[in-house]
């Protein structure tokens, strides 16, 4: 429980922001449910967000589809954070009236400090698909934010630990990503074989904050300070060929490389010292398989390559996605999934969720994360299909 109430303050804390959200993190409660592997089983509508050539898979009795609203969070406090910054700025507290005591907090406090790391990503979408058999279209909207904290902390000697957690400072970087596309899809024959190919142009709009504080003025709430802006152009491309049940899809996403850099700040215990991060969006190539029937998915993703993100912070990611789905009689779906990053970043993590589609024309969609170093996370959506 205590985890769960530090999420909700987390992710309220980010919602207050004028600008949510924002890189690679998609949100889709069935996507999510099924360890995130979108790129050859997305649907039609959620299709333009993993592989743009899946918005031109549909039924005879699809002819247009709405996503709204879709959101979620996740929240990674590996090694628990937010309880050892606490006990620090608890025992500097408690220096004047208690200095013994306090300096065996402060010291117990750095010691778990060290290693610690807090990520977090949020996001929201919409999306409108019109399918139809000479060129689908689906336009969409999305705001995504990622972020890391990380304590800049010397442990090597703690003779005096006063004087360490004096000159200890936690950093908090973050990106947010708006963009705005539409993506277009067909069908084609070739050489027999049954494919579609999708591209999808995009408007980005980047935002990046900056914070750095000494320990004992540090708020976790204050991660959105030092904004800067940018504006780009990107594409993404994908393809999936069919052989009967099977699927087989790559996507390739943001093929245009952008680099955002942050705003450079003082450090606020050395004078002569600068923070200033560079993000790396590069491009995302993924592979991706799929053995569909009306009743079950069986489904797997792989990152064909390591994305760097913020350079220098050791938060690489490429990830490999699998995920199945049980569908009971077109009404309800049981979904489950597996995560993994091969960068190592992140533990392994499972996913569950659970739809409903009732008259299979609403759908809605929840989803969970957990994984062993305190990951959490929750996803939903809802779809209207016409």
């Amino acid at each position: 429980m205590k985890q769960w109430m530090k999420i909700g303050l987390l992710s309220c804390a980010a919602a207050t922001s004028t600008q949510l959200q924002a890189t690679n993190y998609s949100v889709d409660g069935r996507t999510d449910a099924m360890g995130g592997a979108g790129t050859a089983s997305a649907d039609y509508l959620t299709g333009v967000f993993y592989n743009p050539a899946l918005i031109a898979i549909y039924s005879r009795k699809d002819d247009a589809g709405l996503l709204l609203p879709s959101f979620g969070f996740q929240v990674m406090d590996r090694g628990g954070i937010i309880d050892d910054v606490d006990q620090i700025k608890k025992g500097l507290d408690k220096l004047p009236s208690d200095p013994v005591n306090a300096e065996r907090e402060i010291e117990s406090g750095l010691r778990n400090l060290n290693g610690d790391a807090l990520s977090f990503n949020l996001g929201a979408a919409a999306a409108v698909a019109i399918p139809n058999r000479y060129l689908s279209t689906a336009f969409y909207a999305k705001m995504s934010m990622e972020g890391v904290t990380l304590p800049n902390v010397n442990t090597t000697d703690l003779s005096d630990p006063i004087a360490v957690a004096n000159n200890t400072t936690m950093s908090t970087v973050s990106l947010g990503l708006m963009e705005a596309g539409v993506a277009f899809a067909g069908y084609t024959n070739f050489l027999g074989q049954n494919m579609t190919i999708g591209i999808t142009p995009k408007i980005q709009s980047y935002l990046t904050y900056t914070h750095v504080a000494a320990i004992n003025n540090f708020d976790f709430k204050d991660f959105d300070k030092n904004k800067t802006t940018d504006n780009a152009f990107n594409v993404d491309v994908g393809a999936v060929w069919f052989y009967g049940p099977w699927r087989f899809a790559a996507a390739g996403k943001n093929l245009i490389k952008n680099e955002i850099e942050t705003k450079k700040i003082q450090d606020p215990i050395d004078s002569n010292k600068y923070h200033q991060y560079n993000y790396e969006l590069t491009p995302t190539y993924t592979a991706g398989v799929a053995f569909m029937t009306n009743y079950f998915i069986l489904t797997a993703d792989m990152d064909l390559n390591e994305q760097e993100r913020f350079v220098g912070l050791d938060d690489n990611v490429q990830m490999f996605r699998a995920g199945a789905e049980f569908d009971l009689l077109y009404q309800i779906q049981l979904r489950g999934g597996y995560k993994k990053d091969l960068a190592g970043t992140y533990d392994d993590a499972f996913t569950a969720g659970i739809g409903f589609s009732p008259l299979n024309m609403f759908h809605f969609d929840l989803a969970a994360i957990y994984s062993i170093d305190s990951t959490y996370g929750v996803s939903l959506n809802m779809a209207y299909e016409y």
